[in-house]
Order: structure tokens, then C-alpha cells, then sequence
């Protein structure tokens, strides 16, 4: 990946310039002295990540910022922002600029953010790849027409809450957040969807996010671990487990293997039922 760090301050590029960039990841480094020199870098090579000071002659890291997003560049944007300028630098956040740096700047924070964002990045860009190749991932409408199918008869409300949940699998959906969202407690809602499926929150949620998982796996589209992560599994460790549970095999075998079968919502909670 190629960083450009873009400050007025020389010892500051210096600075930044001699940390160890190859351990994350970052192979190429460039630097500028303003904002206007930042641009002509940007205007001429690809450029991945920006570390930008907030304040520069000629052309403010905002600026650079508002340039990266209107011009859709494929590149991520991390300001350098004293005290002082603390509140801009939140509300840079909300358009298109990705993180922000305090100084005085520890080398090891400034190690850990960049490579935060180089992670938020490649998330970014292997996201778009599969839909350029493949078309949009989600089965939403689908499982939605599943919950509608298998659960048929509950109440309107849970029925609704059901539906969400297939549409919302991937963006982090728990009962919390839909008790909130429904206003009711979450002891409420849990014994709720349990009254009316037969099924807990967490075996229908689950259920929804490996049928997910096994088409992506069985179509391949892509690395493993990312395959967890767009099924609305935040951590890989769980993934893993949950779906060795399932299907008594690793996401990997279950890749490697010939046959190929689909499985709905209620074939992957029957098979929970039989691991029980």
C-alpha cells in the first residue's frame, strides 16, 4: 500500500516518515510540504492512505479531504489535528474522513490507527470487488421471504421483528438494539419470539447468518474470514465454531468439498436441533 503524509512541519514528516510502515502493511511512503503539493501527488499516483495535518498553506487537510471525496478517489483520509482544532476534525469524520489523529503523537498510536484504517480499506474494497463480480451478496428479500413462509401464522409484531431481522442480519442486529428499537424489554422480546417460533433469537439469527455464510462459501466468493464479516459475524474465532456446530465441518472443508447443496433458514435450524 503507498502513504502520503502531508505536513508543513518538516521534523514532523520526518518523524512520521521513519516509523516502520513495511510492519503494516505500507510499502511506499511519499511526502509533501503543503496541501497544494499533497494534490499534484494525489492527482498523479495512487494513492491508498493520507495522513493529512488539519492545517496547511495553500491547501487545508480538510480541503484535501473534500477533494479525495468529491472526486470519488479510492483513497483513506486521516487528519493530524491539534487540541484546538478538535472539533473540526469530528466533523470531518461525517464527511468521508476516516479517522484522526491528537498530537503530540505517540509512534505506536499513529502504528495502530493507520493500520486500523488500512483494515477498514481493504474491508471497503473487497466488498465492492465481490459485487462487481458477483452482484450484490445479500439474500435479504429472500430470507425475508423464508421467515414469512416458515414462521406464517405469528403474531403481526413478531412477524415484523422476523422480517428485520433477515433484512438486518448483517449489519449487526441483536436484542438490544430491536428491543429498543420496538420498545419493549429485551426479556420481553426474547420470550416473545420463543412463544411464537419455537426458536430462540440467538438460533434464528444464527440460522439466517450461516445459510448466508454457506452459499457465499459454496459460490466462493472470497476469503474466508471476509465471508464471516458480510454474514454479520464480527468475530472469525465464532464464526468457525458456530459452523463446525452446524454442519460438522470447518468454513474451509465445507468450501473444499463436492457437493453442493442449498440450505434455507429452517434446514440450517433443523440441523441446530439435531446438534442439541
Amino acid at each position: 500500500m503507498k502513504l502520503l503524509i502531508a505536513d508543513d512541519e518538516k521534523n514532523i514528516r520526518n518523524g512520521l516518515l521513519s516509523l516502520p510502515w513495511n510492519t503494516i502493511g505500507i510499502d511506499q511512503t511519499y511526502q509533501a510540504e503543503n496541501g497544494l503539493e499533497a494534490l499534484e501527488i494525489l492527482k498523479k499516483k495512487r494513492i491508498d492512505i493520507v495522513i493529512s495535518d488539519i492545517k496547511m498553506p495553500g491547501l487545508s487537510g480538510l480541503e484535501l479531504a473534500e477533494y479525495v471525496s468529491k472526486n470519488n478517489l479510492d483513497t483513506a483520509v486521516v487528519l493530524l489535528t491539534g487540541f484546538s482544532e478538535f472539533e473540526y476534525a469530528q466533523k470531518a469524520l461525517r464527511n468521508g474522513v476516516l479517522d484522526y489523529m491528537l498530537k503530540p503523537l505517540r509512534p505506536k498510536d499513529i502504528l495502530s490507527t493507520v493500520e486500523r484504517v488500512k483494515e477498514t480499506l481493504e474491508k471497503k474494497r473487497y466488498k465492492e470487488k465481490v459485487v462487481e463480480k458477483y452482484g450484490e451478496v445479500t439474500n435479504s428479500k429472500d430470507y425475508q421471504e423464508q421467515i414469512s413462509w416458515h414462521f406464517r401464522g405469528v403474531q403481526e409484531q413478531a412477524m415484523e421483528i422476523l422480517k428485520d431481522m433477515a433484512h438486518n442480519y448483517s449489519q449487526g442486529v441483536s436484542l438490544n438494539s430491536l428491543a429498543e428499537k420496538y420498545h419493549y424489554s429485551v426479556a420481553y422480546l426474547s420470550r416473545m419470539i420463543k412463544k411464537e417460533t419455537g426458536y430462540s433469537f440467538s438460533e434464528i439469527l444464527t440460522s439466517i447468518r450461516l445459510a448466508q455464510a454457506a452459499e457465499m462459501l459454496q459460490k466462493e466468493y472470497g476469503k474466508i474470514s471476509m465471508i464471516g464479516e458480510q454474514a454479520g459475524f464480527s468475530e472469525q474465532k465464532y464464526f468457525s465454531q458456530a459452523f463446525k456446530k452446524v454442519f460438522g465441518m470447518s468454513p474451509g472443508e465445507f468450501r473444499k468439498r463436492d457437493e453442493k447443496q442449498e440450505y434455507s433458514i429452517i434446514d440450517v435450524l433443523q440441523l441446530m436441533k439435531k446438534e442439541e
